[in-house]
Parts: structure tokens; C-alpha cells; sequence
């Protein structure tokens, strides 16, 4: 097989297979299939918006945030949905959704994904889970899905908590989040994207039951 169709082929496999994805999350929990339609959303918007590089391209941005949760599927609603802090126990079972993610893109198109969705949810000074993981240094890869998987966490609606209102609060958060990841010319560039989305109201009709039609525009 030639190179430009075994490449035409990947692509054609990856974007049907993500949108089984996003159905099986979209079934699976609402709320877990709108905040990794938006994760997916704002990590190929940083990329596509920045001149920095990512080690990712923004349709691989794209892929990354939207499968970055997919361990929460095995993640019971109760627990999910809670509107209340989470008992030692739930965090258990929830610090578990790394490492089901990780094992359900095994032997996938979307195995080489893998490692991002292992660490998401691990800091660069070794801290976060799973606990016991190897502390290494984070790939940019890494980086970018944790920073907007955070930033995604607080400009939208969460089962115990509304959205930050205030544009500053916004402001403080997402400098928060960018500053602890990435050093400061690239937090920088990042945080100044991200706000002018937000200005822009870029990212409001993502809430919508939309499949195929969001996962692949502008890629």
C-alpha cells in the first residue's frame, strides 16, 4: 500500500472511530461527553491559535482532549454526577479513569494516545494520580490536554458548582493552570488565546448534540 493511502486510510479509521467515541460518551453521561467535547475544543484552538510548538497537530490536538476522560465510561453516574464532595472511596474508583482510559485504547488507532491519557492528570513536580505512577518529566503533549482539561473544568457547568461568572476570576484561573505547566513565553501565549476565545464567546455552542460535524471542522 502506498504511503498516501495507508496515511488516507488512518485518518478515514480515526475519524470514524472517534465518532463511536463521542456516541459512546454522549450515551454513556452528558455531562462527560460536553466537557470532552470542549477539552478537545480548546487544546486544537491553542495549538491552531499560537505559534508554539505542542508536539501535536491540532486535529491530533483535537483526538487527545476528546478520548483524555474516556476511563470515566466505567465510572459509576452516581459518582460522576455527585453534588457533593467525594467520599475517600469515590476518589479511589475516580482515580482509577486514567489508567481504564489507558487500557481502553489498547490494540486501538487510537493506542499512541495512550500515554497522554495516562498522565492528564499528573504535575510536573510528580504529584496528581495515578498514585504510585512513575514520576518523568511531561511531555508538551501531556501538558497541553491537562491545561485544557482544567481551563474546560471551570468555564463550564459542573454537577456541584456552576461556571466562574467573572471574566477576572476566569483570568486568574487560566493563568493559574498555564503558569504551572509550561514556562512563560508559551504560558503567555496560551493564556492570551484562551481569554480572547473566551471574549469571543468562541466556545458556547459546543453544548449541542452534535457529532461528526463538530469532531472534524476546520481540522
Amino acid at each position: 500500500m502506498h504511503m498516501i493511502d495507508k496515511m488516507a486510510l488512518v485518518t478515514t479509521l480515526e475519524r470514524n472511530s472517534l465518532i463511536l467515541v463521542q456516541k459512546s460518551l454522549y450515551a454513556r453521561n452528558l455531562n462527560l461527553y460536553k466537557h470532552s467535547i470542549l477539552t478537545a475544543e480548546i487544546a486544537k484552538d491553542i495549538v491552531v491559535c499560537t505559534d508554539k510548538d505542542f508536539g501535536i497537530t491540532p486535529a491530533q490536538a483535537y483526538l487527545a482532549g476528546m478520548l483524555h476522560d474516556v476511563g470515566k465510561l466505567f465510572v459509576q453516574d452516581r459518582i460522576l454526577d455527585k453534588r457533593h464532595p467525594l467520599t475517600e472511596k469515590e476518589w479511589e474508583v475516580m482515580e482509577k479513569h486514567p489508567a481504564w482510559g489507558h487500557e481502553y485504547v489498547k490494540g486501538t488507532v487510537f493506542e499512541h494516545y495512550g500515554d497522554v491519557i495516562l498522565h492528564h492528570h499528573k504535575l510536573p513536580d510528580g504529584s496528581g494520580y495515578p498514585k504510585g505512577l512513575a514520576s518523568k518529566e511531561l511531555d508538551e503533549r501531556v501538558r497541553l490536554i491537562s491545561a485544557a482539561d482544567k481551563i474546560a473544568a471551570f468555564i463550564e457547568d459542573r454537577p456541584y458548582r456552576r461556571r466562574i461568572p467573572h471574566t477576572e476570576l476566569i483570568y486568574q484561573e487560566v493563568r493559574s493552570v498555564a503558569e504551572l505547566l509550561f514556562d512563560d513565553e508559551k504560558a503567555e501565549t496560551i493564556i492570551a488565546t484562551v481569554m480572547g476565545a473566551i471574549a469571543m464567546d468562541r466556545w458556547s455552542p459546543l453544548h449541542k448534540e452534535q457529532f461528526s460535524t463538530i469532531a472534524w471542522r476546520e481540522l
